[in-house]
């Protein structure tokens, strides 16, 4: 029985719906018709996430024919499943129920207390409203979802501007079997979330969404696993500094949470305020250090923790003409990226991971809205890994890199070590000698970082594919296809004329719009543009 509410409308040509034979791992094939020719129904079953392997033999009895499970558009007006609703009332209830018993425990039957329950009563009706107002359906050309009560809201999305479907399944909605389905039409074009739907039909908008050509069994095995995280790859979170300053975040969350709910309950006081300063500045030195030992402890133990909670079980893996990546272990999310928009990939590291050899990875897709987060394919990984998947999903990625001239390493050299020497001018100016010497020693210990950015720049190409690389604190490699490249841009600064020197911006539909070589020699950009687009380039050099 499919989990989601079902408003039964006619085919939109009228023609019957034809049955589709379902394996036991779920693997479905069209059932061909009686008076056409004979069709090879080969189901397939899922090793594993390897591989599909067709059913034999004995295997083909425990086959089940069922109507309207093809993965194609039937035009019919859907609603969100009957549960929706309780999963959001169920989180207004916490809020509400942690505020209806601090009132009884500070007033007794207060106002506060009937306060909450109202609050309740109007959520769990507003939740029932909205689901019964709420229906979708997919067009042959377009995803529609409609809010009617008093007035009517259409939100249509073209099928061919869907970027990507990003599946998420929190834990309540696990506990309940449904999910969040975000249909994500590009940066400009808007999304259309679906909150919620059973697990079933997630995937069968999933399939249906993405879908741009029939998968026939002649095509090979319906799901082809491309990596998946390690146990061990877990250690690399410490060397990322969004995971470990996680501690910091955590602890002024808590105690800002503390003290709004010591004000409301008046619990805080100016004197008792001033009190814990006294304390705190009265106890010994060696408990204070102890704090701050184990505060420091804690960072990378709760940076691995909550690497693990975002990124358990990270599997990629090719289906239906679509790469999906699967992450999450209290929150399952799962995103599926149509292949044919994957225009490239993007491989980031720090000076960490670089010692570590991990880098992350990933995908450069059309118009995808918020990338950073849709578009990643793998979190801190080793580099050998990550440059597999990434020809896996890509290509080859060129190599080796070209390095940049000379010139080059002396901009990055005075960019590096510039602003230190202007202050320590501006101090020795002053006549305060003390911060003049501090900034001669940043400048000193500037110039291992400007001989490390030369280092990382450089570039390559392929003929199919073009690869620059910039950064050093935060190092980045993009790989984009060459047929992903819309336009060039060439930038010459005044101080870049004087060496010799151009940046050539490759402008890309894709990711944060476009990927730079920094400090080339000029000849050398202008004769990379020109043989990757010579019908734009050349009429300008003559």
């Amino acid at each position: 029985m499919d989990a989601s509410t079902e408003l039964p409308a006619p085919p939109a040509d009228g023609s019957p719906e034809r049955p589709v034979l379902r394996g036991a791992a779920g693997a479905e094939r069209p059932v061909p018709p009686a008076d056409g020719p004979a069709e090879r129904v080969g189901p397939w079953v899922e090793d594993g996430g390897e591989g599909g392997v067709p059913l034999q033999g004995e295997e083909l009895r425990g086959l089940v024919v069922s109507a309207g499970e093809e993965a194609r558009p039937d035009g019919r007006v859907r609603r969100l499943h009957p549960l929706t609703f309780v999963v959001g009332a169920a989180r207004e209830m916490a809020a509400l129920v942690g505020a209806g018993a601090t009132g009884l425990l500070v007033g007794g039957m207060s106002t506060a207390f009937y306060f909450a329950l109202i609050g309740l009563a109007f959520g769990l009706a507003w939740h029932v409203a909205t689901w019964a107002i709420f229906t979708y359906r997919v067009h042959e050309d377009r995803f529609e979802s409609r809010r009617a009560l008093v007035g009517r809201t259409v939100k249509s999305i073209p099928r061919e501007r869907i970027r990507g479907v990003d599946i998420s399944s929190t834990l309540g909605h696990r506990l309940l079997g449904l999910a969040i389905v975000h249909v994500d039409a590009g940066a400009d074009g808007g999304e259309i979330v679906l909150n919620a739907v059973s697990l079933r039909e997630a995937e069968r908008l999933r399939r249906v969404l993405l879908a741009r050509a029939r998968v026939t069994p002649s095509s090979g095995p319906r799901r082809r696993r491309l990596a998946r995280i390690r146990r061990r790859w877990f250690l690399y979170a410490p060397l990322s500094g969004a995971y470990l300053l996680t501690p910091f975040a955590l602890a002024g969350s808590l105690l800002g949470t503390l003290y709004n709910l010591g004000d409301d309950l008046g619990l805080i006081t100016r004197d008792r305020v001033e009190h814990l300063g006294r304390d705190a500045a009265g106890l010994p030195t060696g408990v204070v250090v102890l704090v701050i030992l184990l505060f420091l402890t804690a960072m990378p133990i709760a940076s691995v923790i909550v690497f693990t909670l975002f990124n358990w079980d990270f599997t990629v893996y090719e289906r239906d003409g679509s790469i999906v990546a699967e992450r999450g272990l209290v929150t399952r999310r799962s995103v599926a990226l149509e292949r044919r928009r994957v225009r490239g990939v993007e491989l980031s590291d720090n000076p960490f991971e670089r010692l570590a050899g991990v880098v992350r990875l990933g995908a450069l897709v059309t118009g995808l809205g918020d990338a950073a987060h849709r578009g990643r394919l793998l979190p801190a990984a080793p580099r050998e890994v990550a440059v597999a998947l990434a020809s896996g999903v890509l290509g080859p990625v060129p190599g080796p890199l070209i390095t940049h001239p000379q010139a080059a390493r002396d901009r990055r050299l005075v960019r590096a070590t510039m602003p230190p020497l202007l202050a320590a001018a501006v101090w020795l100016a002053v006549g305060n000698l003390w911060l003049t010497g501090l900034c001669l020693v940043a400048a000193v210990a500037a110039v291992p970082l400007g001989l490390d950015r030369y280092r990382q720049l450089g570039h390559a190409d392929d003929g199919v594919r073009l690869t620059v690389r910039s950064g050093s604190l935060r190092r980045r490699q993009y790989v984009v296809e060459h047929g992903a490249i819309v336009g060039w841009r060439v930038r010459r600064t005044l101080f870049q004329r004087r060496a010799g020197l151009a940046t050539l911006h490759a402008a890309v539909g894709a990711g944060e719009g476009g990927c730079a070589a920094v400090d080339m020699s000029e000849s050398d950009a202008l004769a990379l543009a020109a043989s990757i687009t010579p019908s734009w380039i050349t009429p300008f050099l003559d």
